[in-house]
């Protein structure tokens, strides 16, 4: 499929803004809002754009300058994001989970010239971040009514004041609308867009820079698979910062025309969806899993499970899609079977649309085949190749060395790190890092990944890491989910206190099999001989998940170093649990 590339995203907005000005584009729904504050037509979004855009032109902002945005799921992101493309500046998120040392080294590394932030309480750690930068930022723009004392070495305006002192300037110089127009007029393709940081799952978060043709070729290889239309609706509750829902969510809806609704806090998210009844909803596994565990729940309850997911869904959702990390068979199948279909995909920042499972034909142990306009390839080493094309980045910002390494020595291959098998259908399956083999003792290596992903799939294992480098063995450290073995538990009678219960022989038995169960499909060397369990529950704030939550191998392997060594000490030791095979 030949994917038409050459008219930037940002000049299909302005042309469907005036199309269509009164059509919704967000409906706005606050933290702990079941029901839109705020409603944002495109017409609307396209004033705020180009106010916003006038201000920071009449602020000296030139082309390629780097803006950083700082802020959750509201609409100062979408907005402020449109309005640095429009004027051919580049766009760089912030994890609004991010500490002051990653502030830092992405304000740094970036080079920043502006930061627009959305919360007050953000703005302690913003200024322990901001204070150390060797070359000062011009300005700080808070979204918020309130600035007083925030205690930042930097002036500080409220967004609002900004976007009106941007109309006004408007209003009083006419030159400046033709400079915008002019700014916008001249952006072209290849034109540096946002700069899209790594996770920092396998190391230090890298730029990844974007431009404009990978942003529109990847959101016309989505359309097309999905086949989606102006009158479908969607939900907008992942970070921006990512790619995931810059490029996948935002992007796509730019390019088709859908509307959204702009979720705060994505505890409200089945408030929300039953009230906004999307058509598409692309989310992470543990959604899904959400969605699988209230069905399991009804249904041994004696009630409708269906009802128990369009309760939380709506009545309308033709599609779904999951991502960033493998989503169980069982569930995946159960929830198809109960109406919700789920396509699997991969993809990566560097090249984010590689696969996925299509709307007639999916298959659940598979990420499905390429995606339109891209090529893929398994070398000598199994690892996963895909051919440099327009859904490509660019490269790393300022690392020419990684860059390089980044691909294949004629440029023409992007390396995934991922090991894959390509399939007879033309399906892709991926089985593993290329980097994270764990090499034991004995010589044999074993990739830790789908022996982790077949752990989880078990309903009462959230996360699950593999141990055992150069060890004789390898070993598991397994965080149950707490919702689901704790309903468990009080269906067998057993009441017992959260770590009490984790000691439970019933339970250990339990999770036990589990882990037998994945042991029954490898060979023995690869097989968890003991494992460990942990009351924690993993997350981006106490450090063992990426915001886009990835487990961290090496801070969990820190943390809990101590249980990984008694996972080779006596076996009498409570903390480790020998398998039975």
């Amino acid at each position: 499929m030949s994917l038409v590339v050459d008219s930037p995203l940002i000049h299909r907005f302005f042309v469907r803004a005036e199309a269509m000005p009164d059509a919704l584009m967000f409906a706005v729904y606050p933290r702990g809002h079941h029901t839109p504050a705020e409603r944002i037509t495109w017409g609307g979004m396209s004033a705020r754009v180009r106010a916003i855009g006038a201000r920071l032109v009449h602020a000296g902002v030139q082309v390629g300058d780097r803006i950083a945005v700082f802020a959750g799921n509201r609409p100062i992101w979408p907005t402020l994001d449109l309005a640095i493309q429009s004027i051919g500046a580049v766009g760089v998120g912030i994890y609004p989970s991010s500490t002051p040392g990653q502030v830092d080294h992405v304000l740094r590394d970036s080079g920043a010239r502006w930061l627009f932030t959305d919360q007050r309480h953000e703005a302690v750690r913003l200024a322990s971040a901001t204070a150390s930068v060797s070359t000062p930022l011009p300005g700080v723009v808070l979204d918020t009514h309130d600035t007083a004392d925030v205690g930042l070495p930097l002036a500080v305006t409220p967004l609002h004041v900004f976007a009106d002192e941007g109309v006004a300037l408007l209003m009083q110089d006419r030159a400046l609308g033709r400079a915008l127009d002019a700014r916008r007029e001249a952006i072209v393709a290849d034109t540096l867009a946002a700069l899209i940081y790594t996770s920092g799952s396998t190391g230090e978060p890298k730029g990844a820079c974007i431009s404009h043709r990978y942003l529109a070729a990847s959101a016309a290889s989505i359309a097309a698979v999905l086949q989606l239309g102006d009158s479908d609706r969607t939900l907008s509750f992942l970070p921006y910062s990512h790619a995931a829902e810059r490029v996948f969510g935002m992007c796509t809806r730019l390019l088709v025309g859908m509307s959204s609704a702009l979720i705060e806090d994505p505890t409200d998210l089945f408030p929300v969806a039953a009230h906004f009844e999307p058509t598409l909803l692309g989310a992470l596994p543990r959604i899904f899993e959400r969605l699988y565990e209230a069905a399991d729940v009804a249904r041994r309850e004696g009630r409708d499970p269906r009802a128990a997911i369009t309760a939380r869904v709506g009545h309308r959702v033709r599609l779904a899609t999951s991502g960033g990390a493998a989503l169980p068979v069982a569930i995946a199948e159960t929830l198809q079977q109960l109406g919700l279909p789920i396509l699997g995909a991969y993809g990566q920042t560097e090249h984010l649309c590689i696969a996925m499972n299509r709307p007639d034909s999916p298959r659940f142990d598979t990420v499905g085949p390429p995606m339109p306009g891209t090529t893929v390839r398994i070398d000598d080493r199994g690892e996963l190749l895909v051919r440099r094309s327009a859904l490509s980045f660019d490269g790393y910002w300022n690392r020419p060395a990684e860059t390089r390494a980044a691909f294949s020595e004629d440029g023409h291959w992007l390396h995934t790190g991922d090991l894959a098998e390509l399939l007879p259908d033309g399906s892709l399956r991926i089985t593993g890092r290329a980097k994270e083999l764990i090499a034991l003792s004995t010589g044999r290596k074993v990739p830790p990944v789908p022996i982790e992903a077949a752990l989880t799939a078990s309903p009462f294992i959230a996360h699950a890491v593999c141990h055992g480098e150069g060890r004789k063995y390898l070993t598991a450290l397994v965080a149950p989910r707490r919702d689901a073995l704790e309903a468990w538990a009080a269906a067998q009678g057993i009441d017992l206190p959260w770590v009490e219960l984790l000691r439970d022989d019933r339970v250990l038995e339990l999770l036990g099999g589990a882990v037998a169960d994945v042991n029954s499909s490898l060979a023995r060397p690869d097989r968890v001989q003991r494992f460990a369990v942990v009351a924690d529950e993993f997350s981006s704030d106490n450090g063992l998940l990426t915001p886009t939550f990835k487990v961290i191998r090496a801070a969990a392997d820190l943390r809990y170093a101590a249980h990984f060594e008694a996972l080779y000490g006596p076996a009498t030791d409570v903390t480790a649990q020998e398998v039975r095979h």
